[in-house]
């Protein structure tokens, strides 16, 4: 168990229950109350793990659609579990980039416009996954699943909030 909230540094344990001040992983990510321990386990882990399947690849001649395809297939869905829960920090999304750049051009400077890289197939375009456009868009996906209309425990806390601030909001209009 973990202490939340105002009792965070609350040192007592009752229940007889085990009380930890270590990260705890509770279905894949990492809560603890160091923000940097946070980012340690739940991403720079995953970007070593990520860097490390993309040098077993860098190895073989690959063209720039394998590559892109090993790149979306075993390199992303190392990082989009934890990025579609949990806020992504601008320097993971710099180096998550770096890394897919990197293994895409052999570690040279890049020889096509990133821009141009996202586009699609058919204009003769690799369309590599855009990193900022993924995690906004695995945020966005959140909204649809708060906003259908059937009841899960998990959704009962943003409801709350949600009808407090529209009561507070269409209160003061009136």
């Amino acid at each position: 168990m973990i202490w939340l909230g105002k009792w965070s540094r609350n040192k007592t344990k009752p229940l007889q229950l085990e009380w930890v001040n270590q990260p705890v992983k509770i279905l894949g990510i990492y809560f603890s109350y160091d923000e940097n321990k946070n980012k340690h386990f739940d991403f720079d882990l995953k970007i070593q793990k990520l860097q490390t399947k993309l040098d077993l690849w860098k190895a073989r001649n690959l063209t720039l659609f394998g590559k892109v395809l090993i790149i979306k297939l075993l390199g992303l869905t190392q990082i989009v579990y934890t990025a579609s829960n949990v806020n992504v920090p601008n320097e993971i999304r710099y180096a998550i980039k770096n890394r897919l750049f990197g293994f895409l051009w052999n570690n040279k400077k890049d020889k096509i416009k990133r821009e141009s890289i996202y586009q699609d197939y058919d204009k003769g375009r690799i369309r590599m996954t855009d990193v900022n456009i993924m995690i906004k868009a695995l945020r966005l996906a959140w909204i649809l699943r708060l906003f259908k209309p059937n009841s899960h425990n998990w959704k009962s806390i943003p409801d709350y909030f949600l009808k407090k601030t529209w009561r507070i909001k269409f209160s003061a209009q009136m």
